[in-house]
């Protein structure tokens, strides 16, 4: 048992090493630690002892494992994991501890609702199946059944990320047998509740979705036009001469009979406010034009939305000695725009 530990710790270290190598986007890997059957809620059972009680005390124990995510967009994720159950160093060199030790593999798909950028709630849904129950023909024979070994399970969670690198979570885990779940019990067979660290390595997906998007397209379309639309101070409301601007853009598009237009459009905003709230700005100022321009008839599908937030500023060093704020507004006002660019094929 300890042999095929160490084999499946071998091979998500490999997994870290070949994917991040070739610098993939959306990856993560982590370390976990808690306690099995954590049950903040106690159920009042008769004193009739059930297959289901020797189950809870065989897997009431400490945990800890290692899992492998690739985070597909900001809301899904996918996740496999590879914990000890029972993990008790002391007992780890006697002959009896593979009693005391069970080493689970778990499948999970990870949605998550952002709060902030940074911090996240999420649920996890999968199963979980035993190594012994997993190279066990008799078992996997039996895994679609109503006694199958595999037990699904629910999670609910928080995790902050810092520095867009670094992970921790908590969440809980309830899982419960097919049987179970079939005979419409709502009392769990397990839970745990545990503690998470995390890594994220490779390029963030937005960078590399973008990154994509800047090779495939520059080689294929040309800039044409280029706009920038100012808005007012935490604002993302179109001014009425943005409305003549957009309204020019238009008009010089279809004069100049361009075909396989596409649009991008990146928003900003001034450094006033936290990141979070500048980088919603930033993104919602680009959406009001997308949608103005929709209104005018292009295609919603070629119009490509970014939000910057506060990262690219026009005026730069000229505004940073303004203390008054009134001044400062004024003076920041180059930077709340969104800037477009339209690109074409050569006619």
């Amino acid at each position: 048992m300890k042999k095929r530990a160490l084999a499946i710790a071998f091979l998500l270290a490999s997994l870290v090493a070949s994917v991040q190598a070739e610098e993939k986007n959306g990856w993560y890997l982590g370390t976990k630690m808690g306690w099995s059957q954590f049950d903040p809620l106690k159920h009042i059972t008769n004193n009739k002892k059930t297959q289901n009680d020797n189950l809870q005390e065989k897997f009431s124990a400490p945990i800890l494992g290692l899992f492998l995510g690739y985070e597909f967009n900001p809301y899904f994720s996918l996740e496999i994991e590879n914990y000890t159950n029972g993990f008790s160093p002391h007992l780890m060199f006697q002959k009896d501890s593979k009693e005391e030790q069970h080493n689970n593999l778990q499948l999970v798909t990870k949605l998550s609702y952002p709060i902030t950028d940074d911090f996240h709630l999420y649920t996890k849904l999968g199963g979980i199946l035993s190594w012994e129950k997993l190279v066990s023909k008799n078992d996997l024979k039996n895994i679609f059944n109503k006694e199958s070994p595999l037990l699904p399970s629910f999670s609910l969670g928080a995790e902050y990320i810092f520095n867009e690198k670094f992970i921790t979570r908590l969440d809980y885990t309830w899982n419960n047998s097919i049987k179970n779940m079939i005979d419409s019990s709502i009392k769990p067979s397990l839970g745990d509740a545990v503690l998470s660290f995390g890594w994220k390595f490779g390029k963030p997906y937005l960078d590399d979705a973008f990154a994509t998007y800047d090779s495939e397209e520059s080689n294929t379309k040309y800039s044409i036009l280029n706009e920038n639309i100012n808005f007012s101070f935490n604002s993302s409301e179109l001014k009425p001469n943005s409305y003549d601007k957009l309204d020019q853009l238009d008009a010089d598009i279809k004069k100049m009979k361009l075909k396989n237009v596409s649009i991008i459009l990146l928003g900003h905003a001034d450094k006033i406010g936290n990141k979070e709230y500048n980088q919603k700005l930033s993104e919602d100022r680009a959406y009001s034009i997308k949608n103005y321009l929709a209104s005018r008839g292009f295609s919603r599908e070629n119009i490509t939305v970014q939000g910057m937030g506060d990262s690219y500023p026009l005026t730069n060093q000229v505004c940073k000695d303004i203390e008054n704020r009134s001044l400062l507004i004024s003076c920041l006002a180059p930077d709340r725009r969104v800037e477009i660019e339209v690109l074409s094929d050569i006619q």
